[in-house]
């Protein structure tokens, strides 16, 4: 994933052992090889992001790249005062939803046979209780990454930064640039916009 940030290998200095937003900065003075570092540290949970909302290890794989690129682009734009990782995986997080949205408005695939080829138009007949909670497990995440679409910007990147990557409700604040209070409103909103949709699950 690194292999398109190639330049500026000049200075010899251990990036382990800076701080993310100290490789941040560096990044900003168009220092490739701190954001190479800064792609290893988090093109984990980058992807974990992009296939929790895409449910296809393919798409996934691209909008993490896409991520990426953006972030690189857009650093100029980042602030030390909210950290890096909230940033990145708030961008993250919108690159997912607006991939989804695209692909829901081409109407390539359906979204059940990119979640699970092998059987795309075969009915599933589960062989045991473990498979069949398997394939409930699968129908709610699928629920979950279509009813996401409905929240707003705000509300959508709270609830995945909180629920998903496990921020604290101040840190998610500071990168925002808002109030404690005021991802709590957000997160409130998300959750119950989220029940309206989900309500045939509870």
């Amino acid at each position: 994933m690194a292999a398109f940030f190639t330049q500026n290998r000049g200075k010899v200095t251990d990036l382990k052992a800076l701080s993310d937003n100290e490789l941040a900065e560096r990044v900003k003075q168009q220092d490739a090889a701190a954001f190479e570092e800064l792609i290893r540290r988090y093109q984990g949970r980058v992807y974990a992001i992009a296939y929790r909302v895409s449910g296809n290890r393919e798409d996934a794989l691209d909008i993490a790249q896409e991520a990426f690129v953006k972030a690189y682009r857009k650093i100029d734009a980042w602030q030390p005062t909210g950290g890096f990782a909230p940033w990145l995986l708030r961008l993250t997080t919108n690159q997912s939803i607006d991939f989804i949205r695209k692909r829901k408005r081409h109407a390539q695939e359906s979204l059940d046979e990119q979640y699970l080829p092998e059987t795309a138009g075969a009915a599933v007949q589960p062989s045991s209780q473990d498979t069949a909670r398997a394939v409930h497990a699968i129908e709610i995440e699928e629920r979950i990454r279509k009813a996401l679409v409905v929240l707003s910007p705000s509300q959508r990147a709270v609830f995945m930064l909180r629920h998903y990557e496990g921020l604290q409700l101040a840190d998610i604040a500071a990168e925002m640039g808002c109030t404690v209070g005021s991802v709590k409103v957000h997160l409130f909103r998300a959750l119950k916009k989220l029940q309206v949709e989900l309500k045939d699950l509870y």
